[in-house]
């Protein structure tokens, strides 16, 4: 008898046993699954606070003027202009809170090689702007619009925001080959909340060596 109440004890033991490790190992899963889409992740104590995701919304192309008009424009058009060329770039901003609510802002620092004529503009999710047209300054820390609130979230249920940053080549109504073509630029952005937090990212892109600008026909 004695034996098997050991055996039922040394069973029960490592039912539990495993209930815990499948516990575990599913709030594992779901963290991890939450923080997929962030790459980079704000981490204190070892729990993630703040993550930052930045994706290609379109693929890519090389940069020839755009009108600043246009811009809208050449966004609905996947950033290609009617003749195939590349009009802008567009670049998938999404932050996501793991911990309570938090105050945020946004910044961007640009680091330019032979193009003298960037802008950029950042849009909310639903495609309405956030932050108008702004010139780029190379080497300079510049806004991404007003500080915003993400509400609370957790590992299992994180809340997240979107933003999407379009990036062009102003067109000046004149020969821009001499200071604008195959030049190139790389950028940094950052969010930071109010108690320190950050989190930051990385957009590339490049301009083509052509006199053409961008055709873009609404209709």
């Amino acid at each position: 008898m004695k034996g098997n109440k050991i055996n039922k004890f040394l069973l029960l033991t490592s039912i539990l046993s495993m209930i815990i490790i499948l516990v575990g190992v599913t709030f594992s899963y779901f963290t991890i699954t939450a923080r997929g889409k962030a790459d980079a992740i704000s981490v204190e104590a070892g729990k993630a606070k703040l993550g930052l995701g930045v994706s290609q919304k379109f693929t890519p192309k090389k940069l020839i003027p755009t009108a600043d008009d246009d811009i809208m424009v050449a966004y609905k058009q996947e950033c290609t202009d009617d003749n195939g060329f590349g009009s802008c770039l567009a670049f998938e901003l999404e932050l996501t809170n793991f911990t309570d609510k938090q105050d945020i802002t946004g910044t961007i620092n640009f680091n330019v090689s032979n193009i003298e004529d960037l802008s950029y503009i950042v849009l909310n999710e639903d495609g309405s702007t956030y932050l108008e047209k702004t010139k780029v300054e190379s080497g300079k820390s510049q806004s991404l619009g007003n500080n915003f609130t993400l509400n609370s979230g957790s590992s299992l249920l994180p809340s997240s925001k979107k933003f999407i940053l379009v990036v062009w080549l102003t067109n000046k109504n004149e020969a821009q080959e001499s200071y604008d073509a195959t030049g190139k630029f790389s950028a940094t952005v950052t969010f930071e909340t109010t108690t320190g937090r950050e989190v930051t990212g990385t957009i590339k892109g490049i301009s083509q060596s052509t006199d053409k600008t961008s055709v873009l026909d609404e209709g």
